[in-house]
């Protein structure tokens, strides 16, 4: 998270980069309110939630966006090694 003094977590999950009104309420859906939510899970987890619930809705892409909401940056910024991280953690856990 690169917001100083925890204005990331008083923002809308649709407020985040990577995050619209699609993948925010897919969120919800399955129990992710607020970014506090969403970091507490993390990434890895909370694809596997909304891939559970919503299979043919959910790629890697979903799973990048996520991280890149926490991190503040959009998802083609994120670096391969923390892709094929994500990745791993989604295929491991």
């Amino acid at each position: 998270m690169t917001r100083g003094n925890g204005e990331l977590k008083r923002l809308e999950l649709e407020s985040l980069k990577n995050l619209g009104p699609v993948s925010s309420r897919q969120l919800r859906a399955v129990g992710i309110e607020t970014v506090e939510q969403l970091e507490a899970i993390g990434p890895a987890r909370a694809f596997h939630l909304v891939a559970d619930l919503f299979p043919s809705e959910t790629s890697v892409t979903f799973l990048y966006a996520l991280q890149g909401a926490l991190w503040d940056v959009y998802l083609n910024q994120i670096p391969n090694e923390e892709k094929e991280r994500l990745r791993r953690a989604v295929r491991d856990g």
